[in-house]
């Protein structure tokens, strides 16, 4: 009896193990989180979309309202989705850039980007004519789509 039960126990041992490895490899890019957003003039716009693994959420707090937000919205981004945005991110490169506009600071619009890998995190803030954005224009333009869909009056 006593083997049987440690037969049984050996297996679901093994069991669980497989089980887990197949875990950590599906939620290995978990540990990246990207921030995107834009803040413009005379509160106009001043908006989040924050992708975290697959879940997606978007706030805008618009007329200088930063008590609460005037929309918010959540939802879940596709495997496939995730991947492309992921694969388009080169975060060597996002790193090399030192973006830092102010088109705010003349009622005009500044859209940003952070990115957490792990324990780094970048950020940047650009008016989106610079040209030191094209080694990133790839992961710029997914992310754009992506938060289209949030921005949208549906």
């Amino acid at each position: 009896m006593a083997k049987k039960l440690f037969l049984f126990a050996s297996i679901a041992f093994m069991l669980f193990s497989c089980t887990y490895d197949t875990l950590e490899d599906k939620n290995k890019d978990s540990a990246v989180m990207i921030k995107t957003g834009t803040v413009c003039g005379w509160c106009t716009v001043n908006d989040t979309l924050t992708i975290s693994g697959n879940t997606v959420r978007y706030v805008n707090y618009a007329n200088c309202n930063n008590v609460s937000p005037t929309v918010s919205k959540s939802g879940t981004l596709n495997d496939t989705e995730l991947d492309t945005l992921l694969a388009a991110l080169n975060f060597t490169e996002l790193q090399k850039l030192d973006l830092n506009s102010c088109n705010v600071c003349a009622d005009g619009c500044d859209d940003w980007i952070q990115v957490t890998n792990g324990t780094e995190l970048h950020y940047i803030r650009y008016g989106g004519s610079e040209t030191e954005l094209q080694p990133i224009k790839a992961f710029i333009d997914q992310i754009s789509l992506i938060k289209a869909k949030y921005t949208s009056e549906n």
